[in-house]
């Protein structure tokens, strides 16, 4: 099988080492670097959980990488813990600005397998073991001093970096920039459709005069309405019917039943 262009450390780390007769080797356990010249020279792996003894891997010694499985050929170099934390590594390294400022930890790195040459390494902000973290993407060409533990960059900020997974937390820190990017843009947009309401000023008397609704809004009477009395001259408007109302004939008692004691049935 052949191998891919590009392999995360993390990966190659994380799988279980087997040689061509299938005798198992360990889980990868450290990675062994050149970090001057940004180079991957091989790994080692871990054989027995217990015990100091640590099996080492050449990187040209990877046949292929299929699932959590890492096919080797050879035999691996025997060597202590002990000796293999007197290599120096950029993984694990604490990175800073170049003005002193923590910006978070040096976690992966993406290396081609055929030359060992580091693409770029890969920064989180928090611990890398937390699931959802997010990863900004380092280039080697902008590290400006190499230490134990320590790596100073020629960045001011994380934003500096190109981010490569967004984690949870700094998706919700985008979605709320959008956001307010959004509301912005609607009350500036607002704010000028407002404007251009105030330029244009109201409306004048003569549409008033022409818009039917605007002459009903003043209190004029509809065409077409009549006169309570039914009858309403040219020139006659609709209260002055109302001045002399018709005479309205009184009812008579005997209509409208009310009873008078004064009065006899037989009168």
């Amino acid at each position: 099988m052949v191998l891919p262009q590009a392999l995360l450390v993390s990966k190659l780390l994380r799988a279980r080492v087997q040689d061509h007769q299938g005798a198992d080797h360990g889980v990868g356990h450290q990675v062994w670097m050149h970090p001057p010249a940004h180079r991957i020279l091989g790994w080692a792996s871990r054989p027995t959980s217990f015990g100091p003894t640590r099996s080492v891997w050449r990187l040209n010694q990877l046949r292929h990488l299929q699932g959590d499985v890492a096919v080797v050929s050879d035999t691996p170099a025997r060597t202590q813990q002990s000796t293999l934390d007197l290599l120096p590594t950029i993984m694990g390294a604490h990175l800073y600005s170049h003005g002193g400022l923590a910006l978070g930890r040096v976690v992966d790195a993406v290396v081609a397998p055929q030359t060992g040459a580091i693409g770029h390494y890969l920064v989180a902000r928090d611990d890398p073991r937390l699931p959802g973290a997010s990863r900004w993407q380092l280039q080697p060409n902008t590290i400006l001093d190499q230490q134990p533990g320590r790596v100073v960059a020629a960045v001011g900020s994380l934003d500096d970096l190109p981010l490569v997974r967004a984690g949870l937390r700094t998706q919700a820190l985008q979605t709320g920039q959008r956001w307010r990017e959004r509301l912005q843009e609607t009350t500036v947009q607002a704010g000028r459709h407002l404007e251009d309401l105030l330029q244009n000023g109201p409306l004048s008397q003569d549409h008033l005069d022409q818009n039917p609704r605007g002459r009903q809004r003043q209190g004029e009477m509809p065409r077409g309405t009549g006169s309570p009395s039914g009858d309403r001259g040219p020139g006659q408007e609709v209260w002055d019917a109302w001045e002399h109302p018709p005479y309205r004939q009184p009812s008579s008692r005997r209509d409208s039943g009310i009873h008078n004691p004064d009065e006899e049935p037989w009168l």
